[in-house]
């Protein structure tokens, strides 16, 4: 099972940032979620917000931003205790993870704001690091999941999802995806039976409530994706 950091680290660090990404692999996960949007000059960068306000002493739109103008804001504003840390490229982020063995879950941000082209931008990148193998590209927006299909059909993907959708595994299944990503609430026993039966993987994830996550360990999940990833290595070792 895949212990992933949800944004990083984002219990005890500042989320989707270096910091959060380093200390999440210290911590013991061998998976890192984080979600990515382009810039106003069309560079990927690391972020979960499309606005800047909540998790930055910025403002206003990410989109609306060249690389240069977010690259010099503090994206540790929920953590004034911490040392000021930028919002990280995805470039950055896979000169950090080429060497390590760990599994990349990218969230492409496009149910709200859209990035045209944003998915061949992500493959290059990922094939120009090699790392094909090591990545799952996620989406609440499934059409983004599709076309990223089309350009690279060998990529895994996953289909987030907070719904109770009916029968889900066949949704999934019909779209061709190979990972199911539910938010922990909507999953049980018997839908975990389901998509195991149709060979496609389960990774839940989880808000920001105080969970115990071991409670979802009889679903046998491919991975689950949480705030703490020090509480999962604890209870899987």
């Amino acid at each position: 099972m895949i212990n992933f950091a949800h944004r990083g680290f984002k219990g005890k660090y500042p989320e989707n940032t270096m910091l959060g990404f380093e200390k999440a692999i210290e911590a013991g996960a061998d998976g890192i979620e984080f979600d990515v949007h382009l810039s106003k000059d069309g560079h990927l960068v690391i972020i979960h917000d499309e606005t800047l306000d909540r998790t930055t002493d910025g403002n206003g739109l990410v989109c609306e931003k060249t690389l240069e103008q977010l690259q010099k804001l503090n994206a540790s504003k929920l953590f004034p205790d911490f040392e000021v840390q930028k919002i990280p490229t995805l470039r950055e982020y896979f000169e950090f993870a080429k060497d390590k063995d760990i599994i990349t879950n990218i969230e492409l941000k496009t149910s709200i704001i859209d990035y045209p082209g944003i998915e061949g931008k992500v493959y290059d990148l990922i094939k120009e690091y090699k790392l094909d193998e090591k990545i799952i590209i996620s989406s609440f927006n499934h059409n983004a999941l599709v076309k990223f299909k089309e350009i690279a059909p060998h990529i895994k993907c996953g289909v987030l999802e907070s719904s109770r959708l009916h029968k889900p595994w066949e949704y999934v299944k019909n779209l061709g995806m190979e990972y199911y990503h539910p938010m922990n609430f909507v999953v049980n026993k018997e839908i975990a039976e389901k998509f195991a039966e149709n060979n496609i993987g389960l990774n839940i994830w989880f808000g920001k409530a105080d969970y115990d996550y071991s409670i979802y360990l009889p679903c046998k999940p491919s991975g689950l994706i949480t705030d703490y990833p020090d509480i999962v290595k604890n209870f899987l070792d």
